[in-house]
């Protein structure tokens, strides 16, 4: 009796380990949209056609909130280490072609933390966190496959950028996406992994980071995505509403999947921005009505469209105005894959488990305070800082007003000539009241110079943990007969 009731313990225990690391973990889906802005998704403007991205939306927590990095690279190693970028080395540019270097390889991404909680691991479209020695790659780096390309840009078709070809199927050159649609391949690499895992691994937890090219430059979509807006008379921004449009099919493409594989159920679907939209030279994307770009620390520059979906959270029609920070989505994914508070703990990410704001938007706020930025070159500091409704900046770099979408009767706005006049003085700063003013355009520095004295001595303390900017100059190296390879670093 004692032996059965030995046996039959341990079987429980295991039954309940396996219960822990397998079905009730949920699947989990990162959809990270390239330069795609505030006002590029349906449900902030109507003229963008994105019906699966606000079916999702809307019938889940949209994240009014949610900050990200002021451009590309930066954003995607915040997401994928639950570091702010200041820390790791990376607030700097986005990565070349031909720099050597990558993503620190002294912290765990989002992947190998994943991997370890018994996920298997998918990563297919842009990486652009190095390629210069295959330790910066995502098959080093705990993906079990990538399907797609190394660097930062490239054209759709030919897949080439600066005279090179990248492309890869994992670590394998692959040759048959020349001509293709790039988001008609990952459409069809996206479907496979879901069917072959639905059918393989059903008790395993799976976790795809769907990193997007749309809505990047060079814009080309297929001319029936183009032809769904005869109204707009800017190229390019015409070529740019196409490619969101595009792009938000082959996110309903793989929801069907989900439905049809039965992994809907239990399928956390995220979906960021990188970065806010790039409305110069071509790039088409638009922030209106919030003020900056890409590559600014004003609010159209570092606040994009983001919410999360999930049927088993019973979370639906739900605007959050609690501040969240792309760092934050590491150590909430950990939490919903099993990990303790202990162990999230030990990892000391800047991001914080933010499951408990999806679970009562109207709870207690988590995050009071969000580093946007910082930076210092030669002593002087750069760089934004959020505190509760308060945002300081300090040298914000090139000048920016707030960009209307073209033809819309709105002319571009500016407040300041001298700023305009002198695009990269330093000693600048501003103060703004987000809650009151999520635009930027009533700087209150002059009203409250307790609150600037108080959130700059707090951006010089913070500093005392910033590892100085990777931006080391490009070299020879990394192309070699047209094609961009690895091993040269």
């Amino acid at each position: 009796m004692n032996l059965f009731g030995s046996w039959f313990g341990l079987l429980f225990i295991s039954f309940c380990f396996h219960q822990s690391l397998g079905s009730d973990q949920p699947n989990i889906i990162v959809l990270l949209a390239d330069d795609l802005g505030f006002n590029d998704i349906g449900y902030h403007n109507p003229d963008i056609l994105t019906p699966n991205l606000d079916q999702l939306a809307k019938n889940g927590i949209i994240l009014e909130q949610s900050y990200v990095q002021p451009i590309c690279t930066p954003s995607r190693a915040s997401l994928m280490t639950g570091m702010y970028a200041y820390k790791i080395g990376r607030q700097g540019t986005p990565i070349p072609h031909k720099q050597p270097t990558g993503l620190t390889l002294d912290r765990k991404l989002m992947s190998d933390y994943l991997h370890e909680q018994g996920y298997a691991t998918h990563i297919v479209g842009k990486w652009h966190l190095g390629f210069c020695n295959e330790s910066f790659l995502p098959t080093s780096r705990g993906f079990d496959s990538h399907y797609g390309y190394w660097g930062g840009s490239q054209d759709y078709y030919t897949k080439s950028y600066r005279h090179g070809y990248d492309f890869r199927d994992d670590l394998q050159l692959d040759l048959s996406a020349n001509n293709t649609f790039s988001e008609d391949l990952y459409e069809a690499r996206v479907a496979n992994l879901i069917r072959d895992h639905a059918s393989n691994s059903p008790d395993q937890p799976f976790f795809l980071y769907m990193s997007h090219q749309a809505t990047h430059t060079p814009l080309n979509p297929p001319k029936m995505y183009e032809d769904l807006y005869p109204n707009i008379k800017d190229d390019a921004r015409r070529k740019f509403s196409a490619t969101a449009t595009a792009m938000d099919e082959k996110i309903g493409s793989l929801v069907q999947t989900l439905k049809e594989n039965s992994m809907y159920d239990n399928t956390v679907i995220v979906f960021i921005g990188d970065n806010g939209g790039n409305p110069v030279v071509g790039g088409g994307g638009n922030n209106w009505p919030l003020r900056g770009m890409k590559g600014t620390v004003y609010e159209g520059g570092v606040r994009t469209p983001s919410f999360i979906h999930y049927p088993r959270l019973n979370r639906t029609g739900v605007i959050s105005n609690q501040m969240f920070h792309v760092s934050d989505w590491v150590p909430t994914f950990l939490h919903l894959a099993g990990a303790s508070d202990q162990f999230i703990a030990e990892q000391n990410f800047s991001g914080i488990n933010q499951w408990r704001t999806f679970e009562d938007p109207d709870s207690e706020e988590l995050r009071t305070e969000i580093v946007i930025n910082l930076d210092d070159d030669k002593g002087t500091t750069f760089g934004a800082l959020r505190q509760g409704r308060y945002k300081y900046i300090k040298n914000p770099g090139l000048w920016v007003g707030w960009i209307p979408v073209p033809d819309s009767g709105i002319a571009e706005e500016f407040d300041s000539v001298k700023e305009v006049d002198n695009k990269f003085l330093v000693d600048i700063i501003h103060l703004y009241d987000i809650v009151d003013d999520p635009e930027e355009r009533n700087d209150i520095k002059d009203l409250l110079p307790h609150i600037v004295d108080e959130m700059d001595k707090r951006m010089e303390e913070l500093k005392v943990d910033m590892v100085y900017a990777d931006n080391v100059p490009e070299v020879e190296g990394g192309l070699v007969n047209g094609i961009w390879e690895t091993g040269w670093c």
